[in-house]
């Protein structure tokens, strides 16, 4: 009878052991942070800004089970001759959705992230409920572009990025 118990707890131990040992599930994990690496740009193709690129730097946090976010960065309007049209700091205001694409290693996922953010050009009153979306192309489907795109800046241009699963 002892043999049997001891058998049984010894099993039950063994049981567990993997459990224990076996590292985080990536897809349970719900915080990420990203980096634009380096300066990323986008270009305006219609409306009043057609022909304006604009230069973007920033990072942040997001979660996407409470849908939260905390992200800031900066940017510059460059009309289509290079001079400066505007510049200032945006802010994220919402998270909007994020779709990963995984990685082979937490530090290193792709993905692409929507956000709402508001825009405080230099000397100009806020600018609010523009959409931001960040692209990471790691173990991206074929066709995904890496880079960003910034309110009426749709076309992404330059630039690279990188998600954290943290």
């Amino acid at each position: 009878m002892k043999r049997a118990v001891f058998l049984g707890a010894m099993l039950a131990v063994v049981a567990l052991l993997p459990l224990h040992l076996a590292p985080p599930i990536a897809a349970s994990a719900t915080t990420f942070s990203f980096n634009l690496i380096g300066p990323n740009t986008a270009k305006a193709t219609s409306g009043f800004l057609a022909g304006h690129t604009i230069r973007v730097t920033g990072s942040g946090t997001f979660n996407t089970g409470t849908r939260s976010i905390v992200a800031s960065g900066s940017f510059t309007d460059f009309k289509a001759d290079g001079s400066v049209f505007a510049r200032g700091t945006w802010e994220a205001t919402e998270f909007d959705s994020f779709t990963g694409f995984g990685g082979p290693n937490p530090g290193t996922q792709g993905g692409v992230l929507h956000m709402t953010i508001t825009i405080f050009p230099n000397g100009g009153a806020p600018v609010t409920g523009r959409p931001m979306s960040v692209t990471c192309a790691i173990f991206a489907p074929a066709g995904t572009e890496e880079g960003i795109t910034f309110g009426a800046f749709t076309e992404k241009t330059g630039g690279l990025t990188l998600f954290h699963l943290d």
